[in-house]
């Protein structure tokens, strides 16, 4: 009986360990903490839990560092309030906040959607367009693909649907009037601005071109940050003068 008993008690914690998540429910976006991060976080609380007989130890606590609805370890509903087809495969959604609430986010800041696609969950970043002091709601302009696994969740959202979202994330935070006068900007955004496809040759040309070293921030593709990173390390910048989205 009494091996019964730590049999059973041992299939009871088995059932309490975390699952660890699979590839498709990280978004490569680098946030933190990652669904890998918090895999991790409550692997080591249960753990500990199991170790001194303690399920208490499993609650953790709660985090505070969100003053809005926003949890960036755990995903929240928000209820869809309107849903605009802008193209064929462009959306405009609305997702409806507590009372006259304000989702808060920086510039720089971004959250994360899950999604559910034949039993796969799916993770993505998506940075909300309208203004941080917007209330009652933020929106979500969302560019679908035929190929897109979140994309197919985004195509059968209905007014009244609930969509998941944690956040929010984004290291970098822009602070407005950081330079007291032009003559302190790296370069004048007037006077020297360039159009064209990015390559090393206007990458040095940039960078050699600023009267100081600058502080370079990238956003695109997985590949286009990578190629653009690379070239700012060729141009002579240091990885702590950049910053990738």
């Amino acid at each position: 009986m009494m091996a019964e008993r730590e049999e059973d008690e041992e299939e009871a914690w088995l059932q309490l360990r975390p699952v660890e998540p699979l590839p498709s429910q990280c978004c490569g976006s680098g946030c933190s903490p990652c669904v890998f991060d918090l895999y991790q976080r409550d692997l080591a609380r249960w753990e500990a839990a199991r170790a001194s007989k303690d399920r208490s130890l499993l609650r953790g606590s709660t985090s505070q560092s969100c003053p809005s609805e926003l949890n960036p370890e755990t995903f929240m509903a928000f209820r869809i309030s309107a849903v605009d087809r802008l193209s064929k495969d462009t959306y405009l959604v609305r997702f409806a906040l507590p009372g006259n609430s304000q989702l808060g986010l920086r510039p720089g800041q971004h959250l994360i959607l899950r999604g559910t696609v034949d039993d796969l969950e799916i993770q993505r970043a998506y940075t909300p367009i309208s203004p941080a002091n917007t209330e009652g709601y933020f929106e979500v302009l969302i560019k679908c693909y035929q190929t897109g696994l979140m994309s197919q969740c985004v195509k059968s959202w209905r007014v009244g649907d609930a969509a998941f979202w944690r956040g929010p994330f984004g290291s970098f935070c822009y602070k407005p009037n950081q330079e007291n006068s032009p003559e302190q900007l790296p370069w004048s955004y007037r006077d020297k601005t360039r159009f064209g496809r990015l390559g090393q040759d206007l990458v040095d040309e940039l960078v050699g071109s600023c009267r100081r070293k600058p502080f370079a921030l990238v956003c695109g593709s997985a590949e286009f940050t990578q190629d653009v990173a690379r070239c700012l390390l060729s141009a002579g910048l240091a990885e702590d003068a950049y910053f990738l989205f």
